[in-house]
């Protein structure tokens, strides 16, 4: 493809269409000053001019190990980027940080609700075990969702950011997984007060204080976090394509809450319909959280599969679709 911006080769002598001396003498003058020029060239070394052209309706992957060079050593900006994106998020708000918990609380509430008080469930023990259910898996879920909500938004919403300065963009999702990660944080201490305080009133709940497998909490964090930057990778860039696909997600997100073990146990499952939690990029994760934080026991082999298959997937999918066509962001947005 010839492209009219880009010229090659030596100059064209407008004076050689000069009749005369005066052409001619324009030639050697002009012969003479190339021979200088390639003598200086010579005496510095050999250069050739390399022009790379990318075209955007071609999808490649850039040279990796550079790739992930500069995405490494480009980490501090990521980081710094996801806390003004919190402060200015809650600049005008009152409560301020107080709604990344007091969100997921105030909807585990009603949830719980739904689910016990609809059944008229007659036991306080199953209630308090219910709500701990309940509050552990939208703390959790809520993690992922808000990597993929903030990150399929991510490049659309830093388009300045993307047509001025050159970076890898994939630091753009990865600063909404940093941004969710400091909103699921609290909820942690938000969580364990609750449990202490249920027990206190209802010493006989099944909930367990604390055991040693409680060290397989950041395990699941990890395979939470890298989920959601994998799949925040995948809808930043439909995103860029398909404005409306950040409208569709949260519709998508409602009905893939209903199909996590959040508002029923994993052990509500038996025989084939247990592959719901396969097919599910959260179901292992999630069945694993209820395990160690309800159940009070390790998670099993199929579940620690499962989250690392899922998270490694998510990234290498979600990461092949992004990097193969972050080149043509500039273009679309």
């Amino acid at each position: 493809m010839t492209h009219p911006f880009y010229v090659t080769g030596n100059p064209p002598l407008l004076a050689a269409n000069q009749g005369g001396a005066e052409g001619n003498l324009c030639n050697t003058q002009a012969s003479n000053g190339r021979m200088r020029l390639m003598s200086e060239s010579s005496a510095k070394g050999d250069f050739q001019s390399k022009i790379q052209v990318f075209e955007p309706h071609r999808a490649s992957l850039p040279p990796l190990i550079p790739y992930f060079k500069e995405f490494w050593k480009r980490r501090a900006f990521a980081i710094e980027l996801s806390r003004f994106a919190d402060k200015a998020e809650y600049l005008d708000s009152k409560f301020g940080k107080v709604w990344l918990v007091l969100n997921p609380v105030l909807l585990a509430l009603v949830y719980y609700l739904l689910v016990t008080v609809i059944r008229a469930s007659k036991s306080h023990n199953n209630g308090l075990t219910t709500l701990a259910h309940i509050l552990i898996g939208l703390f959790t879920f809520y993690f992922a969702q808000n990597c993929i909500n903030s990150g399929a938004l991510s490049i659309t919403a830093g388009g300045r950011l993307i047509l001025n300065q050159a970076f890898p963009r994939a630091l753009l999702p990865f600063s909404s997984t940093i941004s969710a990660f400091w909103a699921f944080l609290p909820t942690i201490p938000v969580y364990i007060f609750v449990i202490v305080v249920g027990k206190y009133f209802y010493p006989a709940t099944q909930v367990p204080g604390f055991t040693w497998n409680y060290l397989w909490v950041p395990f699941i964090v990890i395979c939470v976090g890298v989920t959601g930057f994998g799949l925040a990778l995948l809808f930043a860039t439909m995103n860029v394509y398909f404005r409306d696909t950040n409208k569709l997600l949260q519709y998508m997100t409602r009905i893939w809450l209903y199909l996590c073990p959040v508002l029923w146990l994993p052990s509500a499952l038996h025989g084939w319909h247990r592959i719901i939690l396969t097919i599910n990029p959260l179901g292992p994760t999630l069945a694993a959280t209820s395990n160690v934080w309800i159940e009070g026991i390790a998670p099993t082999r199929s579940e620690i599969i499962g989250s690392v298959s899922w998270a490694v997937a998510s990234v290498l999918v979600g990461g092949y679709f992004f990097i193969s066509r972050e080149r043509d962001f500039a273009v679309r947005i």
